[in-house]
């Protein structure tokens, strides 16, 4: 497997994993298809800002999953680590685990305090393998309704 980041010009790249994961597994996100799907070239190139994308690949080319960073102005110590989503034949496969290193990565090198992220309410294999990857869960507010805030601090 193979994990790197994507670049502007991979924006059909990120636009169809990110409608997959949606329609794929449309209660674990804070957006929609309907929402996502009508957003222009510029928009999937310039998303997020400021923040990256990375993803996973098979040996063969074939994408596995996918995750963002992006960094709010109000808290720029914080990486948020955001719309991971791992393709359904590729689960089992630590998939999850490489695309997050590669986010816990990118916000060392950048000077991040924590990685945060958010869970849907009721994703438990997702809380697992968070959990699995050093995060831990916080008593911050979650953003949607019954889901749970996780942390990675960052040495």
């Amino acid at each position: 497997m193979d994990v790197r980041p994507l670049t502007g010009d991979d924006w059909q790249l990120k636009r169809d994993l990110r409608l997959a994961a949606l329609k794929d597994s449309p209660s674990a996100f804070a957006s929609t298809y309907a929402r996502e799907e009508h957003r222009t070239e510029l928009e999937w190139r310039g998303w997020p800002h400021p923040g990256a994308y990375f993803c996973a690949f098979d040996a063969d080319g074939t994408p596995l999953g996918i995750a963002g960073s992006w960094v709010s102005a109000a808290e720029p110590g914080i990486t948020h680590l955001i719309s991971m989503w791992v393709a359904p034949v590729a689960r089992g496969r630590r998939v999850a685990g490489a695309l997050v290193a590669a986010v816990v990565g990118w916000a060392r090198e950048r000077g991040s305090d924590v990685v945060e992220l958010e869970i849907a309410a009721g994703n438990e294999a997702a809380m697992s393998a968070y959990v699995r990857c050093g995060f831990t869960v916080t008593d911050r507010e979650p953003f949607t309704a019954g889901g749970t805030v996780m942390r990675h601090p960052l040495p």
